[in-house]
């Protein structure tokens, strides 16, 4: 059968110390009735083992000495149990921006921008040249290559070219253009070099150029007139014609020859179609021919004698 293990008892009953090392064995063990506490002797000496029981008097939420800290109504340690940090404790904060160490609450109590990703306050990140269609592959809400962009990166497009496929809305790029990530999608910015500096020598304004008549050697229409107006350029009629004002009267030299006797009862006339007749005549000549009676020129310019005359 197995022996029961018997420690050694305390030689006072009221006595709370501990066993002297050579009143035991190696390995023997000690038990003092008046803590009660259990003692083992080892190698090194004698060892207490178990825990003392803390008396409630020790127990304390002020910045006590020797005392055992309570916890507050929290759960919590009392702050004047803490103690201030030290230099060497603060080491690690830093307000720069400094790799691997803390970052340092600014004066408004929050994280100094020059420690947050630039991405993340807006500013934009070249990422490289874009070969439009290829390299790298491109497509709408961010994607880029075999992953996804950050917000503010952007490309700068290497060639003109027409999207194989839309992005985000935009099928033509120019050499020199911008594609930005927002966050969402690809937004375009249009930086090319090749885009209008200039039409007939005016500049743009606001992206735009605005031509007047005279840029392109058109007809300004105040030029335009119904009147006889030196320099004026004519304008047509309701009808669709020139205005009659606007006509020269015509000389012999442009008929040719005509000429009617200084006879009374000679006359020349127009009808409302534009046939002229001149009647009637003894010594009547139109463009060479004399006639002894009227002649009528119709629109056509076929010109008729009457028959009772002779030419």
């Amino acid at each position: 059968m197995a022996f029961p293990i018997i420690p050694k008892l305390n030689a006072i009953a009221t006595s709370q110390l501990a066993p002297l090392g050579e009143t035991l064995q190696l390995g023997e063990l000690a038990v003092n009735t008046a803590i009660p506490a259990l003692y083992l002797k080892g190698n090194d000496g004698v060892f207490k083992l178990g825990q003392d029981k803390v008396d409630s008097s020790q127990l304390t939420r002020l910045a006590t000495p020797n005392g055992v800290p309570q916890l507050t109504g929290a759960g919590l340690i009392s702050s004047y149990q803490i103690s201030a940090l030290t230099t060497g404790q603060i080491a690690d904060l830093t307000q720069t921006a400094a790799a691997y160490k803390i970052p340092q609450l600014g004066s408004d109590g929050k994280i100094p921008s020059a420690m947050l990703p630039a991405a993340s306050v807006g500013a934009l990140t070249y990422k490289g040249a874009w070969t439009v269609n290829s390299n790298p592959v491109i497509a709408s809400g961010g994607v880029v290559g075999g992953g996804t962009a950050e917000k503010g990166d952007y490309y700068v497009a290497a060639n003109t070219a027409s999207l194989t496929t839309a992005i985000d809305g935009k099928s033509q790029i120019l050499a020199g253009d911008l594609l930005a990530y927002n966050g969402a999608v690809w937004d375009l910015i249009h930086a090319a070099s090749s885009e209008v500096i200039s039409v007939n020598g005016v500049s743009p304004v606001a992206g735009n150029v605005t031509l007047t008549a005279a840029n392109v050697g058109a007809v300004s229409t105040a030029a335009l007139t119904k009147l006889a107006t030196p320099d004026g350029v004519p304008q047509l009629t309701g009808t669709g014609q020139i205005s009659s004002a606007q006509l020269a009267i015509a000389t012999t030299a442009q008929l040719g020859v005509l000429s009617v006797d200084p006879v009374s009862t000679n006359g020349f006339t127009v009808s409302a179609a534009g046939a002229a007749k001149i009647i009637p005549g003894t010594s009547t000549v139109v463009g060479g021919v004399k006639s002894s009676a009227s002649v009528e020129i119709a629109v056509d310019g076929t010109a008729t004698v009457a028959s009772a005359g002779t030419y």
